[in-house]
């Protein structure tokens, strides 16, 4: 009984206060990190101050009844590191402006909160020394309660906080505590806003010391300034780029943060970009420009001034500085070309030349265009080094009229081949006929045999200039190259040494052949020499074979050098069982006037294969010999194929 009096005792007396008591618990048991608490106790000045009535059979939810968000961030860090927070509120009710005490301490499982009314008169600003009590001072310190309490500021693409200073003994500010964030922070750093209120700036983010924030806000809290500046930050792992700007407000901090990582990365993208393209500039040996045509003012590229022989900005940037550095004979040409372009706004397009630093002549081609931005016109261009390209021109040319002189020598040998060349060999044939024919069975054995080497030589004679002829002309032949069907093309020539083949009883095989594309008769020819050849060297008492195979190649997958890798080729073999020839011959068979073996042994000129493979080459194609003495030869053509 006397206990049961004693507490209606202290619960008068603790209803009748005027200090507002209230105790609440975590709505989680035994948990440090939470965003709601449950009232389990409220005085009558409690329930009169947050306008609500106590129910102990229900509970009430903290966060309904308080609308202050100071407090119910502070209540976290309370109940987290066990220290009391003691600070001030200021409510307007009706006209007035009251200012509160507020002390929250951690109690038994919960959190004891008491708010006591505060005379005016004894409550000072510590940094401006006005009143509390001063309507001004009040209003200021309402404002940014309202503030907030706003919760459209949570919409706000910025990360908005309010932060006040933490003052060491000496009363020198070693750190900010977080009083307020919007949601962005919570969206940027993937965490809940709640963990992040009611923390210092350095017990949130250690490394802001490190990166001069704690710095920059300290000297915009003493100065009263207002700070901007953009620092990296990881989140989760992840950089954020924030561009913050910092005003003070009464006794805090207002800091207004944008996410600028989507910039940061374009101005990374676009510094490599600038980069490249300055690398790519030097390594092609060209620099471009944007001219001002109002100005004349140039703003040239750094390789532009490397051209010129001089470090980047070692000029300066008008239109006569460029004039400078012309050759006297092309500055009238150079101003004319630019003055009508600048008039007509028309491309230009011109070489000159230039004396550098190190007054070296070099040439110069510049290329530019000209368009219009907000009522300016510009001209953007490229200045290249064309010097290298002039010299090789100014060789070519003198290569190319060597060239034609040596062509026009070569036409002159043809008509000489062709004509001076061929008459007195026709009359030598002529009169040695004309004297075997008269002289017949008077001349002595020893004298007829002079006549016939005559005979023989001349006839030599006649056949190597037709074969001279032949392949100087492989090359002058005006028909275009069409679809040839290899399979004709071996049928005329089997035909033409049909006579040949029944005398030697050759065996000639071949499989179907692909079709080409090239010039017939030319094909023809080369067939003709390559069967020839092994006609005429057969081994003695072995009949004749000989195998012609085709086939389609990749030029990628084919170890032949010399072929194209993205196109495909035809693939000939002309094999035979002939008396070959020794490898060490492979290459040197084809030269011109090659004969591996003596003219009496064989009739030839030595142009045979030489014309081979001049018509091969002039196919866009390669030939090989592969022979084995006494064992055969086997020439190889490859040809691109329509295929």
């Amino acid at each position: 009984m006397l206990e049961s009096k004693a507490v209606d005792f202290f619960k008068k007396i603790v209803d009748d206060s005027n200090t507002a008591i209230l105790y609440a618990e975590p709505s989680l048991p035994k948990s440090l990190n939470v965003k709601e608490f449950v009232v389990k106790y409220a005085n009558q000045k409690a329930q009169s101050f947050f306008s609500f009535s106590f129910d102990s059979a229900k509970n009430q939810s903290l966060v309904d009844i308080v609308n202050y968000d100071e407090v119910l961030i502070l209540s976290n860090k309370v109940l987290e590191v066990g220290d009391e927070e003691n600070f001030n509120i200021i409510v307007q009710v009706d006209d007035s402006l009251l200012n509160y005490n507020v002390k929250i301490n951690k109690f038994n499982e919960g959190l004891l909160f008491t708010l006591t009314l505060i005379k005016p008169e004894f409550i000072t600003d510590k940094e401006s020394k006005v009143p509390l009590g001063n309507i001004e001072s009040r209003k200021r310190e309402l404002e940014i309660s309202n503030l907030f309490g706003i919760r459209v500021l949570d919409s706000n693409d910025s990360v908005i906080s309010y932060l006040k200073p933490v003052f060491d003994k000496k009363g020198k500010i070693e750190d900010f505590r977080i009083v307020y964030i919007n949601n962005r922070m919570g969206e940027i750093a993937n965490q809940e806003t709640a963990f992040i209120e009611g923390k210092t700036i350095l017990e949130y983010y250690p490394k802001n010391d490190e990166n001069g924030v704690l710095e920059i806000l300290a000297d915009g809290y003493a100065s009263g300034e207002n700070k901007e500046y953009t620092k990296e930050f990881i989140f989760d792992k992840e950089p954020v780029w924030l561009t913050t700007k910092a005003i003070k407000i009464n006794d805090g901090l207002i800091l207004f943060s944008k996410d600028v990582t989507q910039e940061k990365s374009y101005e990374a993208q676009l510094f490599i970009q600038n980069r490249l393209l300055s690398e790519a500039e030097h390594v092609a040996n060209i620099g471009s420009f944007r001219w001002n045509l109002a100005k004349n003012q140039i703003k040239y590229s750094d390789n532009v001034y490397r051209l010129f022989g001089y470090d980047p900005n070692e000029f300066d940037n008008k239109y006569d500085r460029l004039l400078t550095f012309l050759h006297p004979n092309d500055l009238e040409k150079v101003k004319s070309s630019f003055k009508e372009a600048r008039k007509t706004k028309s491309k230009i397009d011109l070489v000159f030349r230039v004396y550098t630093k190190s007054h070296e002549l070099r040439y110069m081609n510049t290329i530019g265009e000209c368009y219009q931005k907000e009522d300016n016109w510009y001209m953007v261009g490229v200045i290249r080094d064309v010097t290298k390209q002039i010299e090789a021109e100014s060789v070519l040319q003198i290569k190319n009229t060597e060239l034609k002189r040596t062509n026009a020598d070569l036409e002159a040998f043809n008509r000489v081949a062709s004509h001076d060349l061929q008459e007195p060999l026709r009359k030598i044939q002529m009169f040695v006929s004309r004297l075997d024919e008269e002289e017949e069975g008077r001349l002595s054995n020893r004298s007829q045999g002079y006549l016939s080497k005559i005979k023989y030589s001349s006839d030599r004679m006649r056949k190597l200039i037709n074969n001279l002829l032949s392949y100087s002309k492989i090359d002058e032949v005006g028909e275009q190259p069409k679809r040839v069907d290899l399979n004709d093309v071996l049928k005329n020539v089997l035909e033409d040494l049909g006579e040949r083949i029944n005398d030697l009883n050759a065996q000639v095989d071949s499989v179907s052949l692909p079709v080409v594309n090239g010039i017939q008769f030319q094909l023809e020819q080369l067939f003709a020499n390559l069967i020839g050849n092994s006609l005429k060297y057969v081994k003695e008492g072995v009949q004749p074979n000989i195998k012609i195979l085709g086939s389609i190649i990749s030029g990628e997958k084919s170890s032949v050098e010399n072929l194209l890798p993205s196109i495909n080729y035809v693939k000939l073999q002309f094999i035979d069982n002939g008396i070959g020839f020794e490898k060490k011959y492979e290459e040197k068979i084809f030269e011109i006037f090659q004969r591996l073996h003596g003219k009496t042994e064989f009739s030839g000129t030595g142009l045979g294969l030489s014309i081979c493979k001049k018509i091969v080459q002039s196919h866009n194609g390669t030939i090989m010999a592969k022979g084995e003495k006494d064992k055969g030869a086997e020439f190889t053509v490859y040809l691109p194929t329509l295929l």
